[in-house]
């Protein structure tokens, strides 16, 4: 790897750690009625995003080891992670505008 190649790895590694460390932040923040009503409605629609993610997931690992016979392969965390992360972020956000929290 050269390095424009390494600082774009490293700069894409700390945007993911920072949208991670957001969604901690903003899930651990008090508030009011209508900030708690937000961040469960951004929960929720998380959680129904990434249980639909999570059964193709097991859908495609079965019809590579039945069909095809190639062993499963696991789901990385911190792909898993991240992506749950912007996927909250952006549930956030658009709750955020929506109900003007």
């Amino acid at each position: 790897m050269d390095t424009l190649q390494m600082g774009l790895f490293l700069l894409f590694l700390l945007a993911m750690l920072a949208v991670i460390a957001a969604m901690f932040v903003s899930l651990g923040k008090q508030g009011d009625e209508r900030r708690r009503m937000i961040v469960e409605k951004a929960g929720a629609g998380t959680l129904a995003v990434l249980a639909v993610y999570f059964l193709y997931c097991v859908g495609e690992s079965l019809v590579r080891s039945i069909a095809w016979d190639l062993p499963a392969e696991g789901l990385n965390p911190l792909v898993t992670l991240t992506v749950t992360a912007l996927v909250y972020t952006a549930h956030l956000l658009y709750f955020k505008k929506k109900y003007g929290g």
